[in-house]
């Protein structure tokens, strides 16, 4: 079945299968989905992109909330870390959103004797150099510390709590006033404003990419701050429900969000991402940020093929 999606003709039944795997994606590794989603829209089905990032932020409000439910009865979510970096995640949030309606207004470029809009064009490069450093990260995390562990480690908590101390953590050394503790992730003496200037970039990311900010909390909590996987990706859900909420409401009010597009995503990834959500439960820390980096080099792989192919 084929709908019309801001003027562009699109297969229905595409588009739910791209919900349900990204409401998969978003209860397994607590990135939202969007990460996933909004690069998806824009490069395969070539929809616009101010409605691939608002269509995407309702969509991974909607699908997040059900893994954050989840999440929290398997008690993986710290309130009260999250609650920290959500003010300031709002104003990232709003700001995105303006340098979005700001790049909407320019002229297009003419590449390949082709014209395309800026946003489109930059979008993409930063999409790129996002995903490139995070994907970069966790493999080298995930490989060094497989190859200093093996064999000596028995159960999945002391699995995940030695690949937390094995992270840098390197928040927790600024000791710039004032400092606070977070008891359920184990954290303790944390720099107030160390830990919100990252939220604000994450913010950032929701309101101009459409993503929910986990492809870069996710990484964050657990590197910068050593936070336990398991409550990493809860804690990064429940940012991302927020942040994705707000943002929905503001790009709702500049007509971004097509109701087709949302209704059909919503239905796979809501049932899925609790699906995601439970199979946290079965598989190491390591194991999932191992998967996460492999995902996050597949989205690297597709948009410098679409680079390639489209502008140069």
């Amino acid at each position: 079945m084929i709908v019309d999606i801001g003027g562009v003709e699109s297969d229905i039944v595409s588009l739910f299968i791209l919900g349900c795997v990204a409401g998969f994606l978003s209860g397994f590794f607590g990135i939202g989905g969007g990460s996933l989603v909004t690069p998806i829209l824009q490069v395969i089905f070539q929809i616009p992109f101010q409605i691939c990032v608002g269509s995407s932020l309702a969509q991974t409000a909607g699908s997040s909330i059900t893994a954050v439910l989840r999440h929290w009865k398997l008690g993986n979510v710290d309130f009260k870390l999250a609650f920290l970096i959500l003010g300031v995640n709002f104003l990232g949030v709003e700001s995105g959103a303006r340098i979005l309606d700001y790049l909407g207004s320019l002229d297009t470029l003419v590449i390949k004797n082709q014209e395309i809009h800026y946003v489109e064009y930059y979008s993409r490069w930063l999409f790129l150099l996002i995903l490139l450093v995070v994907a970069g990260l966790i493999t080298f995390e995930s490989l060094l510390g497989n190859s200093l562990s093996k064999g000596k480690i028995k159960t999945q908590n002391e699995r995940n709590k030695t690949n937390t101390k094995s992270t840098g953590r390197f928040i927790q050394r600024l000791q710039i006033p004032p400092i606070i503790d977070f008891p359920k992730s184990n954290l303790y003496s944390i720099s107030v404003v160390v830990i919100t200037y990252p939220a604000f970039f994450i913010g950032m990311t929701t309101g101009l990419l459409g993503i929910g900010g986990g492809v870069v909390a996710v990484p964050l909590l657990i590197y910068g701050c050593g936070v336990p996987t398991n409550l990493a990706v809860g804690t990064s859900l429940l940012l991302v429900f927020f942040s994705t909420f707000y943002g929905t409401i503001i790009h709702s009010m500049r007509n971004n969000v097509d109701l087709t597009l949302l209704s059909t995503l919503l239905i796979g990834s809501t049932i899925f991402a609790q699906i995601g959500a439970a199979t946290t439960q079965l598989i190491s820390g390591r194991s999932i940020r191992f998967y996460f980096s492999f995902i996050v080099w597949a989205l690297s792989i597709l948009l410098i093929y679409d680079l390639i192919t489209r502008f140069f």
